[in-house]
């Protein structure tokens, strides 16, 4: 296989190569400098003395063993939904008079 050299120095090729070559140096040279500034921001960083999800999956125990599961009755549930609903349209018309 023969390699034509006519080919290698046609202006596209030279071109290609340049922008090949450039970007790639471009990338390593980001990489390298991002590794860099990664390095130094995490130099005073160190891990937890203690393990900060087991406080967490204690807690949720806990929470489960105090919160127990109790009927509401419907009623209730109607009651406090129609109060909610009333309380909300009492608010607006009370600012709709005020911007009037």
């Amino acid at each position: 296989m023969k390699i034509n050299t006519v080919e290698l120095l046609k202006p596209t090729t030279i071109a290609s190569t340049i922008v090949l070559l450039s970007s790639l140096a471009v990338g390593i040279a980001s990489g390298l400098f991002s590794f860099y500034l990664g390095g130094t921001s995490l130099v005073g960083v160190t891990s937890p003395p203690e393990n900060p999800t087991q406080k967490i999956n204690n807690k949720e125990k806990n929470d489960l063993k105090e919160k127990k599961f109790h009927l509401m009755s419907e009623e209730k549930i109607l009651v406090q939904v129609y109060d909610y609903i009333h309380e909300a349209r009492k608010e607006s018309k009370v600012k709709e008079k005020s911007q009037k």
